[in-house]
């Protein structure tokens, strides 16, 4: 689409459409003269248009709409009511403002449009009243509408929903790889003040196997259940916080495994969960309020290894809705 001033002369070599016929002048054969600006469509050439398809008068301050509807119902009211379509050679659009509707007309030869003024749409459905099949169409679409803007409403306004999207556009960024094997969701309420969870991602058997050819270490909290771990891993692990090891049995199997939980001070809560994205997806979400999820102005998710060193760090904004990894 282009626009021309007023009083441009163009040269139009083959096809004159209609609309733009109404806004133009001629000066020769091929010669015409733009009587107001206008929006214009069709094939340039030197010195003008191979063919000029269509064209609008342009009215300042006003937007182009994108309305095109195949509506059986209102194409025949508009032929009732004895409204004459515009013909667009080449089957395009016709170029339209946005309190216009743009109706197809398949009754004619060539591609033939109504554009219908929104503010008149009730006008001519009055002179075609619904017959029974209608009505009920028009029901289950009033229904379906109804449906559509509940449903748009609870997304937007309940908490549950708008965590899982925050859950959402954080794995979308890169929050189920982040490593590590803590992780702690720190939850910033506008007046700033902080709720945090943490939980131990499970992923260092810390227990030392008969096929391991490693050294076993002695465990010196035996309240845990476990009395030795991995010479592999042991070194890692501060000996005043064996008394944080977690044993768990797979009941299938039989098999232990144990794992390091989260230092209980380093967080508000500390949760054995190892899917830390629960508290936002799950309805199971160990106790974790959605509505506090959903109230927090941002969302901040770290790693942590096993010596509780920090190891990245991703921020998400609720009011940018992004998120970044912020440099440690």
């Amino acid at each position: 689409m282009k626009t021309i001033k007023r009083n441009t002369k163009v040269t139009v070599r083959h096809i004159l459409g209609e609309t733009a016929e109404a806004l133009v002048t001629r000066l020769d054969e091929e010669t015409y003269k733009f009587n107001c600006d206008a929006y214009v469509v069709g094939e340039t050439c030197k010195g003008g248009f191979y063919h000029l398809r269509q064209a609008r008068r342009v009215i300042p301050g006003k937007k182009l709409g994108n309305n095109l509807k195949f509506w059986p119902r209102m194409r025949r009211a508009l032929h009732e009511a004895g409204v004459e379509p515009v013909n667009i050679p080449g089957g395009n659009v016709p170029i339209h403002y946005h309190d216009e509707l743009v109706i197809p007309d398949f009754s004619t030869a060539g591609s033939h449009y109504f554009i219908v003024k929104y503010k008149d749409i009730g006008k001519y459905l009055d002179t075609l009243p619904l017959d029974a099949a209608g009505k009920a169409k028009a029901e289950e679409c009033a229904r379906k509408k109804a449906e559509a803007e509940a449903e748009a409403y609870r997304q937007a306004h309940d908490p549950k929903c708008i965590a899982s999207h925050i859950g959402e556009v954080i794995w979308g960024a890169g929050g189920y790889s982040l490593g590590g094997e803590f992780i702690k969701v720190i939850l910033l309420a506008p007046d700033n003040s902080q709720f945090s969870v943490m939980y131990p991602q499970m992923e260092t058997d810390l227990l030392w196997h008969l096929e391991e050819d490693v050294v076993q270490i002695l465990c010196k909290a035996p309240e845990t259940g476990v009395k030795f771990i991995s010479g592999k891993v042991a070194y890692k692990i501060n000996p005043m916080n064996h008394y944080r090891i977690k044993k768990v049995s797979n009941n299938e199997s039989g098999e232990e495994a144990a794992y390091l939980m989260p230092d209980p001070y380093m967080a508000t809560v500390v949760k054995e969960h190892y899917r830390w994205m629960s508290i936002f997806d799950d309805s199971d979400n160990d106790g974790i309020s959605p509505d506090l999820v959903a109230s927090a102005k941002k969302v901040i998710v770290e790693s942590y290894d096993l010596q509780d060193k920090l190891l990245k760090r991703l921020i998400f904004d609720r009011d940018t809705e992004e998120v970044k990894e912020e440099d440690l």
